[in-house]
């Protein structure tokens, strides 16, 4: 018997990992419902794999986008298996550099959109009786660096989201995971945005994490599609997963820095609320 297949929905397909993926999908045999705000830019897909792929529009931040391409995708397949939420871009900007309206829009893409789109497809992965969902976080939604705060903000939400949405539909067989993607060649660092008026008193920092991004060993987004796949493919996916040796490293570095940190002080934070304690049991 061979491999059961299963109808994957990827949002933010046009390029890096959402690309990845659906090239992964589909060259395995699954089907795809292939979105991205330029639908044109994903149309190949469906020319290609005909009978297995549908090319959508979709642009995440208007809702009306995001159940016309969720129905339009059940109509297509009759169901979704797995459900991707890759969407998303960075902003590398100090916390007082960023405009308001580009903090705004950055939570709406990494965010809120990511909301929506959970949101439209939770009613049927529950009637049907399971499925999973993968949210794209990254390395910055478990660490952060300076310039990097408000993108990190928008993933560390990610990260917020994806354990307590795991934890509501636990019980209807629906699975969720977050990946942590470290450093890949997915032109990350150049879409980025950056501040309209860069304020010169960031400039050496601005120029050290420059220097720090530009040395960093790129990995393929091919690879963590091919493990993505495992992912799917596994009976007990894990709640958080870490994309990348480099990213595996940080992660660790960072969670023992908070566990130093908690022990130092955690004489004062449990005396924090010694008399409540001595009220509850009074």
């Amino acid at each position: 018997m061979g491999p059961i297949t299963k109808t994957w929905f990827i949002t933010g397909c046009a390029t890096g990992f959402g690309r990845a993926l659906v090239a992964a999908a589909l060259e395995r045999g699954d089907s795809v419902a292939v979105t991205d705000r330029d639908r044109d830019s994903v149309v190949e897909w469906q020319e290609r794999y005909p009978e297995r792929a549908v090319a959508l529009q979709l642009d995440v931040t208007d809702p009306e986008q995001v159940q016309t391409a969720a129905r339009e995708a059940l109509l297509r397949f009759g169901r979704i298996d797995v459900l991707v939420n890759n969407a998303g871009y960075g902003l590398q900007a100090a916390v007082e550099e960023a405009a308001p309206a580009q903090l705004r829009h950055l939570f709406e893409v990494n965010f809120f959109g990511m909301v929506e789109v959970i949101r439209a497809f939770v009613p049927h992965l529950r009637r049907q009786g399971g499925g999973h969902i993968i949210n794209f976080s990254s390395v910055g939604g478990r660490t952060a660096a300076p310039l990097l705060a408000l993108y990190g903000a928008s993933k560390y939400a990610v990260e917020g989201l994806s354990l307590g949405l795991a934890q509501e539909v636990a019980d209807f067989g629906i699975k969720v995971t977050v990946v942590e993607p470290g450093a890949f060649a997915t032109r990350f660092g150049a879409s980025a945005e950056t501040p309209a008026h860069a304020m010169a008193p960031y400039a050496p920092i601005r120029e050290g994490m420059a220097a720090l991004i530009g040395n960093l060993a790129q990995g393929e987004p091919e690879t963590l599609a091919a493990a993505v796949m495992e992912l799917a493919d596994s009976a007990e996916p894990p709640l958080q997963f870490i994309g990348g040796g480099d990213a595996y490293g940080m992660i660790d570095a960072e969670i023992k820095r908070q566990q130093l940190e908690m022990e130092q002080w955690r004489a004062l934070s449990e005396a924090a609320n010694s008399k409540a304690q001595v009220r509850a049991s009074a």
